[in-house]
């Protein structure tokens, strides 16, 4: 069984499983089989757009995300550096007490 990992391993997977049906089942012949064959081949050509949208849209959204994050730090520069070094003095406190317990 696939599991799902964010990567596009499923969907990869799922093509290729798919194209390899495809050329297993070339030399078959009937109506009934070159209609589903076809359906799978709309429908694989289907998929690959897809998740071409979705890639395409996932990068758009973490260019998105940067920008944003690129704008508030510009435009808040004494919050942000005022917020990194309170995260540092807390890491520097945690640290420093389990050193102390050893």
């Amino acid at each position: 069984m696939t599991t799902r990992n964010g990567d596009g391993t499923m969907l990869r997977d799922l093509i290729s499983g798919t194209e390899n049906l495809l050329r297993t089942t070339a030399s078959y012949s009937g109506a009934e089989v070159e209609a589903a064959r076809d359906r799978l081949k709309e429908q694989l050509d289907a998929a690959r757009a897809e998740a071409r949208g979705l890639k395409k849209k996932a990068w758009r959204r973490a260019r998105d995300v940067s920008v944003a994050t690129d704008d508030y730090v510009h435009e808040n520069a004494w919050k942000s550096i005022a917020g990194a070094a309170l995260v540092g003095a807390l890491a520097g406190v945690c640290l420093m007490s389990e050193y102390r317990r050893r």
